[in-house]
């Protein structure tokens, strides 16, 4: 009987480090893992930035200024890839991407951002010209004030 107990005793170690091993190596992994996701360098905007469309259709959308841009990857080209979270409610049109073999098991479609310049800026409003209420509504939102406006116009070149 003492024999049994002792065999009995030694399996029972044996187990009880084989679950001490497993048990380090999965906080190992849930670390690694979520110290990844935390050490995406982040960036917030100072100023609005331009979203081209989809396949180069000549829309320009706007990403507001002060969101936080999250860095993902640097390509050797020279730029970079950055993440953008959004919230959504309700239930979005869409349609499926399939996964294809060529993707090698993940997709990645990213649009490209870009600086808003005044020969950019010229360019949009050129195709997109403002009425004199366009510019009323605009200036009365962002609670410009007649000797705001009187200033922007003297400092404008003749």
């Amino acid at each position: 009987m003492t024999r049994r107990m002792f065999a009995n005793r030694r399996i029972g170690y044996w187990l009880l480090g084989v679950l001490f091993v497993n048990a380090i190596f999965l906080a190992f992994l849930i670390v690694g893992n979520s110290s990844k996701e935390r050490d995406l360098e982040r960036v917030k905007t100072k100023e609005p930035l331009l979203i081209e469309g989809q396949g180069g259709d000549d829309n320009y959308y706007v990403l507001p200024m002060g969101t936080t841009l999250y860095h993902d990857k640097s390509f050797p080209e020279g730029h970079d890839r950055y993440v953008v979270y959004l919230n959504h409610k309700g239930s979005i049109a869409h349609e499926e991407v399939p996964m294809k073999p060529e993707y090698g098991g993940s997709f990645i479609d990213p649009l490209w951002l870009q600086n808003i310049d005044a020969d950019t800026l010229k360019d949009i409003f050129k195709r997109f010209p403002l009425s004199k209420k366009d510019i009323s509504a605009a200036l009365k939102a962002n609670e410009i004030t007649k000797d705001d406006l009187a200033d922007i116009i003297r400092s404008m070149p003749d």
